[in-house]
């Protein structure tokens, strides 16, 4: 803060600028005595602590002992004879940024309520600055202070500061919460990434973290911690006590929980430093599985060769990699092999084998895979399956994977279950599916699909499925064959309950038009639909899907009137797209949410996805997509369609242009 900006702040008459510009040191004592009288000492000591000057101030205080001392001068002379570790107190908050200090005060204010602690006004917080913060901590907290200083700066991770603190507070008397703090401090690095793990989590995903732990230990065979102790625990600790109870055995624990979680990021750092201490390190032994599980995030992501040999039977997807850790940007399957591999699969309905699913007390959790290993050897594979397994740990041990081949069929056990994966160790292949336990009320990840029917009165074919390839594939080509056209639109974000009734509602105007319901099952082929019919509709529509029992609705979506009423294709002739190139390149702003909807519509791969992501311009991400991807006639389709939900303004412009 600046001298102008601390006489503005407390009033006082402000010096011209140019003759403060223009003073040297005389001038300026001159005019600093003709404007603030008495005041200009007070005024100078204050400006001097800012800058830090706490020995001129201290000469200032000493000269100024025959001056009639204000309440803001005695201030001041007592910083400058603060202790030691008042002042140390000011030095941590002189080290954090404005923003920092903005989050320092909102954290005390946090930690002392929990803590019990007398609470500072939040008016004498918000205009208080370095020098008034430890005024305040000291004269409400006195010697306690320090602690929650401390604790305040392990909060926002400033541990270099908290033990540059502890280092100067060694003569106070300790409270355990200062020994605590202290101890954190100096923890080993392992106990300091595991801290760094847990701060890495949102507040959502630590009480994920929490219930999951209970069940992994559980599982395990391990000593319980106490229900009451974890609800109350902060990310501090938690790590306190699972390296109390567990030992070097909560690093192992802490991986496989992150895992279940499916944020191996986090395993992969933890491991990265844990190689030098006892048990797991780079691989962590999993119940069930014969072999170790190599943890990374990096999983890279490979576009497969799709091969289309006849209109009715379903693409081939073909892929090829050296050893590694990969992913399949069209399926999601992920593999480990520590050798050259190449294979190939297809999506197949799971019609025929639904009776016997259910003869064994299973249903369907993932699509059904056909996989073909043409070379080399798939050490690991982790199938994709759609259950929502948040909150739910219990579901983890009702997973299992069919296995169908020319001798028949079989469940097996999985490795592992991650929140959207099935993992498998040597596996061998052909048609595999993941499945889970009959009786758990279960939620899955759906889609919906709206076809446009080809009939003289408005008649609208809504799908809400699981989100299995197969079946889309098989909608898409039943309802083309009919005439009927893809309205594309977003899917639901969070995840629905099985079995459950949803009604969809299509408003007109606010009028209620019409309405369906159907219960949200998985059936392989001729799933049912919403069927919504309107007579003459001239205007937006607006789908609405609830549950049955009158919910806060899971999913709305508009229609607009171009979209239903056109039925050959956004423009005759040139297409949209072609036309406004230019304009849309210029303009389109949304672009991150459109990557998001074409790599959903499978117009790009993961690959072209991270590639234009990357491109530092809106700009010049629209080029890259009009240089390839946008070629086809039915990517400009589905492009334009994302533009009217997207940039519905702009398309609307250019629609009135000549």
């Amino acid at each position: 803060m600046s001298c102008s900006t601390l006489t503005r702040r407390k009033g006082l008459p402000r010096i011209s600028g140019q003759r403060m510009e223009t003073a040297d040191r005389d001038e300026m004592v001159e005019l600093m005595v003709e404007i603030y009288g008495q005041q200009s000492v007070e005024v100078t000591m204050e400006v001097l602590m800012m800058m830090n000057r706490r020995y001129l101030v201290q000469k200032l205080s000493e000269t100024s002992s025959g001056l009639q001392e204000t309440h803001q001068s005695k201030r001041l002379h007592k910083e400058v004879t603060m202790t030691s570790v008042e002042v140390k107190l000011l030095e941590m908050l002189e080290d954090l940024s404005y923003r920092e200090l903005e989050q320092f005060i909102h954290v005390l204010q946090h930690t002392t309520m929990k803590k019990g602690l007398p609470r500072i006004s939040g008016q004498r917080m918000e205009t208080a600055d370095r020098n008034e913060m430890v005024e305040l901590m000291v004269e409400i907290y006195g010697q306690q202070s320090v602690e929650v200083t401390m604790e305040v700066l392990m909060m926002m991770n400033r541990r270099d500061l908290v033990q540059k603190l502890s280092e100067t507070s060694s003569g106070l008397q300790e409270t355990h919460q200062s020994k605590r703090l202290h101890k954190e401090v100096t923890m080993t690095s392992v106990e300091v990434k595991l801290l760094e793990m847990l701060e890495d989590l949102s507040y959502g995903e630590l009480e994920q973290f929490k219930h999951v732990l209970r069940h992994t230990t559980m599982k395990k065979g391990l000593p319980r911690i106490s229900g009451q102790r974890m609800e109350t625990a902060d990310r501090n600790e938690m790590v306190e006590l699972m390296v109390e109870i567990y030992g070097q055995q909560s690093v192992e624990v802490t991986m496989e929980v992150l895992m279940m979680m499916n944020r191996g990021d986090l395993v992969q750092k933890l491991s990265d430093i844990s190689s030098g201490s006892k048990g797991p390190s780079t691989s962590l032994e999993l119940e069930g599985c014969g072999s170790t599980m190599q943890f990374s995030s990096d999983w890279t992501k490979l576009q497969p060769e799709v091969t289309l040999t006849d209109a009715d039977e379903a693409p081939t997807y073909s892929l090829q990699s050296e050893a590694g850790i990969f992913e399949c940007s069209v399926s999601g399957l992920r593999w480990v092999c520590k050798e050259k591999v190449r294979f190939k699969y297809q999506f197949c309905s799971s019609e025929r084998h639904m009776e016997r699913m259910e003869s064994l007390q299973y249903m369907p959790a993932g699509p059904l895979m056909d996989i073909t290993v043409i070379a080399g050897k798939l050490d690991e594979v982790y199938l994709p399956h759609w259950i929502c397994i948040d909150g739910n740990p219990e579901i983890l041990d009702k997973f299992a994977v069919l296995h169908i081949d020319d001798c028949g069929d079989s469940v097996e056990k999985v490795s592992e279950v991650t929140s959207s994966h099935v993992k498998l160790s040597e596996p061998v292949f052909s048609l595999k599916m993941p499945l889970v336990k009959f009786g758990f009320s279960v939620e899955i990840h759906c889609k919906v699909l709206i076809y446009k029917t080809n009939i003289p009165f408005l008649t609208l074919h809504v799908y809400l499925i699981p989100p299995d390839p197969a079946v889309k594939q098989e909608l898409d080509k039943t309802e083309v064959s009919c005439g009927n056209q893809r309205i594309l639109k977003q899917h639901p974000k969070k995840p629905l309950k099985m079995n459950d009734w949803f009604i969809l509602t299509a408003d007109l105007n606010s009028r209620e038009m019409c309405r369906d319901n159907l219960m949200l099952r998985y059936e392989s082929s001729d799933p049912n639909f919403f069927d919504l019919f309107m007579k003459n509709p001239d205007t937006d529509i607006v789908l609405t899907l609830t549950q049955e029992n009158d919910r806060p609705p899971v999913w709305t979506c508009v229609i607009q009137k171009d979209e239903y009423q056109s039925s050959t294709g956004p423009v005759q002739g040139q297409h949209f797209v072609d036309k406004h190139r230019i304009k849309l390149i210029e303009r389109v702003s949304n672009i991150a949410a459109i990557l998001d909807e074409l790599l959903d519509e499978d117009v790009i791969q993961q690959e072209t996805y991270d590639k234009i992501r990357v491109l530092p311009t809106c700009q010049e991400k629209m080029r890259e997509l009009y240089s390839g991807p946008l070629n086809a006639r039915r990517c400009k389709d589905i492009f334009y369609k994302i533009l009217e939900e997207k940039e519905r303004y702009l398309v609307d412009e250019l629609k009135e242009m000549k």
